[in-house]
Formats: structure tokens, sequence, C-alpha cells
């Protein structure tokens, strides 16, 4: 019995210090509010970052769409020869003749 005795006092003896060790990693370890509080933080920042990048995202389609603009015009404008007015004509010239004086009846 005494065998038996000394073998359960050195396993609480043993069970006692890692029962320490589990106590002193649990100090060590996060709290739900912790948890909580960096999670609030990570979406802040998540929402600023899409935020940015849909920024980006209009701010470049705007550019492409005002430089595609100019590009076009450019091109249109520039890309076919122009064709040479036609020579002006001459101008019209009426003449009018005074109308024959009536002659008299006889």
């Amino acid at each position: 019995m005494e065998t038996r005795i000394a073998k359960l006092e050195e396993l609480m003896t043993d069970t006692r210090e890692r029962l320490v060790r589990i106590e002193e990693r649990l100090e060590q370890c996060a709290t739900k509010a912790d948890l909580n509080e960096q999670i609030g933080d990570l979406r802040a920042e998540m929402h600023k970052g899409f935020a940015d990048i849909i920024k980006w995202i209009v701010g470049t389609a705007i550019v492409m769409s005002g430089t595609g603009i100019v590009v076009m015009t450019f091109v249109l404008n520039n890309a076919v020869p122009k064709a040479t007015p036609p020579a002006p004509l001459p101008p019209v010239v009426i003449y009018t003749q005074p109308a024959p004086a009536p002659q008299p009846k006889m």
C-alpha cells in the first residue's frame, strides 16, 4: 500500500507541475475581448483598403477613357488626308436688258 501511495504522490507532484505550465500558457493566450478588438481593427483596415482600391480603379478608368477619346480624335482628324476644296466657280453674272418700249397701236 505504501508503494501505491508513493506512486500517487509522485504523480500528483508531476500533475501539479504540468498544471502550473498550462496556467502559464493560458495567461499568455489572447482573450475573447482581445480577439474582438483585433478583428475590429482588421475590418477597419480592410474597408479602408477596399475603398482605396476602388478609388484607384475608378480614377484609372476615367484617365483611360479620356486618353482613348483624345487618341481617337487625333487619329480621325489626321489619318485621312484632307480633300482640297474645289476651285471656286466663276461668279454668275446676270445681264438685264431694259424692257422694250411698247409700240403705238394703229
